[in-house]
């Protein structure tokens, strides 16, 4: 996509910058890569929200103050606590009128699917799903037919818009592929480091990433790369894993495996399908998530006494006004009744110890692969997701993918421990790729936690330019090893379960001086007062 021009690498851009929320960190990094575009020779150009939707996620998502309040503080925060210049609001841009076209319908689910926590299908057949849509669905309209006059008057080439996913997010995007031009989706990354770029794709894509967890399933790691690799899944077993957007179960206690008869040891892990509900990179084909586990027992003739299901801690907490209840009772309800032992959200037990002790993990797409495949466990994945290409799952994603599939705990032992060596050394492979490889810009763009970086001179504009002019997202670094011998020493001391020597690894080294990334001066107070409210509602 993108038009011709694009190609032509003398001639500068005209970028535009949308963000609808004022959430830590996104704006900021949104500014961050408008500075590298202008050092770059490109023009720059900004959308945002001046309280102009009529309803929007950050005001369905809290009821801790009236409306305008909200709006009040997200236009403190947005993208005019950054930029002086060059600003267009959503609500001076609704003429002419632009007809939406018939997909637009669907743009608000995903906002209205994570909003409610919905886990069903009757969930999502209710009507407080359909209310919440239909609720959203006016600012989606007004988003789009903004976003389409503002790539017309400023004569945009790219644009690149915060997220993409949620209801007036998608409608920018959505309005910039319309319109024929780059749009890249902009969010941070899985560990902290760098920026999530994705080219034509919302931050749920899996193309890009497909692309580059695949290619370098095959290169073996240095032994800095595997060290720092092994430093991410060091930090989620120790509990230190501060720059995650969230970090759950910490301060559990470890426990032993909870069914003392059981002759297998698989652990269901379920996640939160209303997180990628509808995008069609996560689909699978199981109508349901408890049918793709009714399946797994009988595939592999596994009795309730073999399986243990951890509800995922994050239900037992709320998210805005919103709580788990409803995955909790859906997967529960089904474990109880066949038998199975359930560990709810808000118990203490640690999920990584029961981790330790299984044979296997049976999830849907959820992160906890990570950890369980560095440690050799047989990970049984029932549908897509960011590491279907990294080459130490088991596909269950369908019926067809589950009949080719063996449980390794019924294999000999030799067999066993050569699957489970490969599948440590693919994971660490994976865990490098998602934070160096994938991360864009991961030696310059630091985070000090979850929303607060700072940023090291030097980065190559360059990177985005090309990113804007290919649409092809490359590989931050291109380095690794010409054998697996590094790979074996930090293999070995993981099976050893030495997670302190890798401590010193956590922290990439800083390369450069600091660069200075911040607000316009009388908005500088607005991030010290965030800093004192919970994770995720900045």
């Amino acid at each position: 996509m993108g038009p011709d021009h694009l190609s032509n690498a003398g001639q500068p851009l005209r970028i535009g910058f949308a963000s609808i929320y004022a959430w830590r960190p996104h704006v900021e990094h949104l500014h961050y890569l408008s500075m590298l575009a202008r050092q770059d020779g490109h023009a720059c150009f900004f959308l945002t929200c001046d309280a102009d939707l009529p309803h929007c996620y950050t005001r369905e998502l809290r009821d801790l103050r009236p409306d305008w309040q909200e709006c009040l503080a997200c236009r403190a925060g947005g993208l005019r606590s950054y930029a002086s210049a060059g600003v267009s609001s959503i609500g001076a841009l609704q003429e002419p009128a632009i007809d939406l076209p018939a997909a637009a319908a669907q743009w608000p689910l995903s906002s209205a699917s994570t909003l409610g926590r919905f886990e069903s299908d009757e969930d999502f057949a209710s009507p407080a799903f359909r209310a919440l849509n239909e609720r959203l669905a006016p600012s989606v309209e007004r988003a789009y037919r903004a976003a389409r006059n503002w790539i017309r008057l400023e004569k945009l080439d790219a644009v690149c818009v915060f997220n993409g996913r949620m209801d007036a997010t998608r409608a920018i995007f959505e309005a910039a592929r319309d319109a024929g031009i780059r749009v890249v989706s902009v969010e941070r990354t899985w560990f902290g480091d760098g920026l999530q770029l994705l080219p034509e794709e919302n931050c749920l894509g899996l193309h890009a990433v497909d692309a580059l967890v695949g290619t370098w399933s095959q290169h073996p790691l240095t032994e800095p790369q595997a060290r720092q690799a092994a430093a991410y899944v060091a930090a989620r077993f120790t509990g230190r894993n501060q720059t995650e957007w969230r970090a759950y179960n910490t301060g559990a206690s470890a426990t032993d495996w909870p069914v003392a008869d059981a002759r297998r040891r698989v652990l269901l892990l379920p996640g939160s399908r209303n997180e990628m509900w509808g995008h069609p990179d996560w689909e699978s084909d199981w109508p349901e998530p408890v049918a793709a586990y009714e399946a797994v027992m009988a595939h592999f003739g596994l009795k309730p006494a073999d399986l243990v299901l951890r509800c995922h801690p994050n239900w037992g907490e709320k998210i805005g006004k919103a709580d788990g209840q409803l995955a909790e009772r859906y997967y529960t309800d089904w474990a109880r009744a066949r038998g199975i032992h359930v560990i709810a959200s808000t118990d203490s037990a640690s999920t990584m110890s029961l981790i330790a002790q299984s044979d296997a993990i049976v999830l849907a797409s959820g992160s906890a692969a990570f950890e369980a495949g560095v440690l050799g466990k047989q990970v049984i994945a029932t549908a897509p997701s960011i590491y279907q290409r990294a080459g130490f799952r088991t596909d269950a994603s369908s019926p067809q993918a589950l009949s080719q599939a063996r449980l390794h705990a019924d294999l000999d032992p030799e067999a066993r421990a050569t699957l489970s060596r490969d599948i440590s050394r693919k994971a660490l492979r994976f865990g490098y790729t998602m934070a160096r490889r994938v991360a864009q810009y991961a030696a310059f763009v630091r985070a000090e936690s979850s929303s607060r970086y700072h940023y090291l001179a030097g980065a190559d504009p360059g990177r985005l330019t090309r990113l804007l002019r290919t649409g092809v997202l490359e590989t931050d670094d291109a380095g690794f090893a010409s054998d697996n011998s590094a790979e074996d020493q930090v293999l070995d001391a993981i099976a050893r379960r030495e997670w302190t020597a890798f401590a010193a690894d956590r922290a990439l080294p800083e390369a450069g001086e600091r660069q200075a990334v911040r607000r316009r001066w009388m908005f500088r107070p607005i991030d010290t007062i965030r800093a004192w409210m919970p994770v995720g509602d900045r």
